[in-house]
């Protein structure tokens, strides 16, 4: 009964949110929201208007033109992630978002098979609280997740494939800390990884032209910097787990998120094993910029690791993770107190991945954790 409820609340905000959108949608976006910058950049990169991709002012005007989009929106992703978003554009938007997140979806779940332990129900992978919250967003959250867990599987046995992954993973460069440092220990895997970045770097700089990566670190970064300082309330900030938002981004913020960068980065470090879950989870501790959409790796992982200690696990721990599993969608209501739950969940994590290198089980997760010497 617990495991059901668990996951009939994991898509409560979700359904909400789908259900207006369809039945009273905001005049201002459609259906698949972060979608639309996906959708309309690889539009522009068709007809050749690549400085309009990373110019705000052009860029949401050529959504209102076309979508009917007149949100505060833009296109934060570096070059290369045009080859992304230009295949779904040939599509009218509704057919590509749905193919986009059916996609998605099956992507994901073939991709968590691997690191689900034996019973686990495979065909919900893809549908936690974070992963409902992608499907209302239409964001990147499958693919990036999909892409994270293909990393972790071949990181020991086949660091030549996990290094090419995590050079795909620069498409999203602010999430790739712990992957890169996870890469470091394995010099085949590091050298493929900065190799198939610089490659990206070229052929999208040939492709675009240079200037737009020009644009994107100085234009892009820039109103991305305004956005996440901006003092006025609004949903975009709801979404968001980090403690520099949760405590007002301000002096307050940069402190709370110093003390759990902090603390996130010395309990890896005193642990020195992380799996694809912990990693996910820590990241969403030590990175300020944030959402609950890009979450799928660490509630999975939430999930997964309740599925195999619930029975060893006093009450208050099964809380601690149950919360860490809901905290996507707690995000709207009690903001300040995720960060608490995600370092908890983490500190729960990091002490199992523990216990299984003292005793030398292999217990039912697989594979166990990366150690980094």
């Amino acid at each position: 009964m617990p495991w059901a409820v668990l996951w009939l609340l994991a898509g409560v905000v979700s359904w909400i949110l789908l259900f207006r959108d369809v039945f009273d949608p905001d005049p201002r976006q459609l259906i698949g929201r972060d979608f639309s910058n996906l959708w309309m950049a690889g539009k522009l990169a068709w007809s050749g208007n690549f400085a309009c991709i990373f110019d705000p002012s052009c860029f949401r005007t050529q959504l209102s033109a076309t979508l009917g989009v007149t949100a505060t929106q833009n296109y934060s992703y570096p070059p290369h992630a045009l080859f992304i978003a230009m295949p779904f554009a040939v599509l009218p938007y509704y057919s590509a978002l749905a193919i986009w997140t059916i996609g998605g979806i099956f992507f994901f779940t073939a991709c968590a098979r691997s690191h689900l332990p034996k019973g686990f129900p495979y065909y919900l992978a893809a549908f936690t609280t974070a992963g409902w919250l992608n499907i209302w967003a239409g964001h990147y959250g499958f693919l990036l997740g999909g892409l994270w867990l293909l990393f972790f599987r071949w990181i020991d046995q086949r660091p030549g494939r996990a290094g090419l992954i995590a050079g795909l993973l620069t498409f999203k460069p602010h999430l790739g800390l712990v992957i890169a440092v996870t890469a470091l220990r394995r010099r085949m895997a590091i050298t493929i990884a900065v190799a198939t970045t610089l490659i990206l770097v070229v052929v999208s700089a040939v492709c675009f032209g240079p200037g737009r990566w020009i644009d994107f670190l100085f234009v892009t970064t820039a109103t991305q910097s305004e956005i996440l300082t901006a003092t006025v309330p609004d949903l975009y900030f709801r979404m968001m787990p980090s403690a520099y938002v949760a405590f007002g981004r301000g002096g307050a913020g940069i402190a709370a998120q110093l003390a759990f960068d902090v603390a996130a980065i010395w309990l890896l470090w005193r642990n020195r094993r992380w799996d694809a879950f912990s990693a996910a989870t820590a990241t969403f501790l030590i990175v300020p910029y944030v959402f609950n959409y890009d979450m799928t790796v660490a509630c999975l992982g939430f999930a997964v690791f309740l599925y195999v200690n619930w029975q060893r696990l006093h009450w208050y721990e099964r809380a601690g993770m149950a919360f860490a599993f809901l905290s996507p969608e707690l995000t709207f209501y009690v903001p300040q107190l995720i960060p608490f739950g995600l370092l908890y969940a983490l500190i729960l994590q990091l002490r199992r991945a523990q216990s299984m290198s003292v005793t030398g089980s292999q217990g039912t997760l697989e594979p166990l954790a990366v150690a980094v010497d």
